[in-house]
C-alpha cells in the first residue's frame, strides 16, 4: 500500500516530481486511502505541480500521518532508507552509493555521506578493486545507521 507521508519524503528529498503526485493519490485512491485532500490532489493536473505540493501537507494531516520533515531531514531519511536497502542486498553496493553520493551533494557532503561519493569514484576507477569497495560500501552503509541509530 501507498505511504503517502515516504512519498512526501520522496518528493522533498528530489527523489520523485511534484508531477507524479496526482498519478499516486489516483493510485492510492484505488488501494483504499482517502481524504477529502488526497480526492483533490487526485483529480490535478500534472501542470498543476504545485497546487500538488501544497496539498500534499494536507493530505499526510489528514491521513494522521506524522509530519512531514524539511527539506534536509528528508534528504537524511532518504539516505537512510537507501543505506538499509544497501545492507539489505535489496540494491547493489554501487547503485547505493552513487544515490547516497547524489544526497551528500544535497546536504553540502557532510562526512557520513561524502564517504560514499568518494567509494563511487574510486569504483568507476579501480575495476580490478570493485568486489571489495562493494564491501566497504555495504559496510560503510552499516556503519552509518549504527551511527544514526537506525
Amino acid at each position: 500500500m501507498i505511504d503517502m507521508r515516504d512519498i512526501g519524503v520522496c518528493v522533498l528529498a528530489g527523489d520523485l516530481a511534484s508531477e507524479e503526485l496526482p498519478m499516486i493519490a489516483a493510485q492510492a485512491l484505488a488501494e483504499g486511502l482517502d481524504s477529502p485532500s488526497l480526492r483533490e490532489l487526485a483529480g490535478l493536473s500534472r501542470g498543476e505541480y504545485r497546487e500538488a505540493r501544497e496539498l500534499l501537507d494536507q493530505v499526510v494531516d489528514e491521513l494522521g500521518l506524522h509530519q512531514l520533515p524539511d527539506e534536509d531531514q528528508a534528504v537524511w531519511e532518504a539516505a537512510s532508507s537507501c543505506a538499509r536497502r544497501m545492507v539489505s542486498g535489496a540494491i547493489s553496493p554501487v547503485d547505493g552509493a552513487h544515490a547516497l553520493a547524489a544526497y551528500a551533494g544535497s546536504l553540502g557532503f557532510p562526512e557520513p555521506l561524502a564517504t560514499f561519493a568518494f567509494l563511487a569514484d574510486l569504483w568507476e576507477d579501480n575495476a580490478a578493486e570493485r568486489a571489495q569497495l562493494e564491501q566497504d560500501m555495504v559496510r560503510e552503509a552499516g556503519a552509518m545507521l549504527r551511527d544514526m541509530g537506525d
